[in-house]
């Protein structure tokens, strides 16, 4: 997405955008929280992936351009976190 649709999209849309970013970042908070609980930590890893998917198929519903093509690609960019957060949560 280039940055005139980002910020044309943001300013039609914050209350999206701002949805997204406190559960991000309540979930960021969860896994400092669990600091020294690593399977709890990976718990709430996978539940800001899930609310990333549903966040974007909401958000894309919405617009009226929601694909099949596009929840699989907010699937793999969440798997993708998982794995990557996943791997370096439980190596400790």
């Amino acid at each position: 997405m280039s940055k005139i649709v980002f910020s044309k999209d943001f300013s039609r849309h914050p209350l999206h955008y701002f949805t997204l970013l406190c559960a991000q970042l309540v979930g960021l908070w969860g896994i400092f929280w669990f600091d020294n609980r690593p399977a709890v930590q990976m718990v709430v890893v996978i539940s800001m992936a899930v609310s990333y998917v549903v966040w974007g198929i909401a958000h894309h519903s919405e617009h009226r351009d929601l694909h099949i093509k596009i929840v699989i690609e907010y699937i793999l960019v969440a798997l993708l976190a998982v794995l990557l957060f996943g791997s370096l949560l439980l190596r400790a």
